[in-house]
């Protein structure tokens, strides 16, 4: 078994410890108290959070980025569609939808989503094949480029 995935599975059980608190943890993170007046609607919602960590490998890809270099130099093209794809298979607890049935979130540019994968999607091939982004495509950077464009 490879380390990420032991790490992976190692942090989303400590996470899992934390589930009856995400009410709290998620209403101070959005600044927004209808979390802990829905606990438990918020605590169903973690649990898919947290699912959707491990499907998409979050915990490692997070704090192992930068170890990992792409093969190729590589440039991200498109523009977000918000289809919600990235948004750990539609499970994020911050994830909503508009009336009009697109994808946006609830603490978009707030300081913490900076801090996460989220700010930084998507990096390369591999995060677009991931989720299967239907908004992004990566073609080989030509020399002297920077390697990704900001969405």
């Amino acid at each position: 078994m490879k380390p990420a995935v032991i790490l992976d599975w190692l942090l989303a059980g400590f996470m899992g410890l934390l589930l009856p608190f995400s009410s709290f943890v998620a209403s101070a993170i959005a600044s927004d108290p209808s979390y802990i007046r829905h606990c438990f609607k918020t605590t169903a919602k973690a649990a898919g959070h947290l699912h959707g960590q491990v499907k998409s490998r979050a915990f490692s890809r997070y704090l192992l980025y930068g170890s990992v270099a792409p093969t190729k130099p590589e440039k991200v093209v498109g523009q977000c569609t918000h289809c919600g794809n990235c948004c750990l298979h539609r499970s994020c607890i911050y994830l909503d939808w508009s009336t009009s049935g697109e994808s946006r979130c609830l603490i978009y540019s707030q300081p913490f989503w900076k801090k996460l994968a989220c700010g930084r999607y998507p990096e390369n091939r591999r995060d677009i094949d991931l989720y299967a982004c239907p908004s992004f495509s990566s073609e080989a950077a030509k020399e002297g480029a920077p390697e990704s464009t900001s969405p």
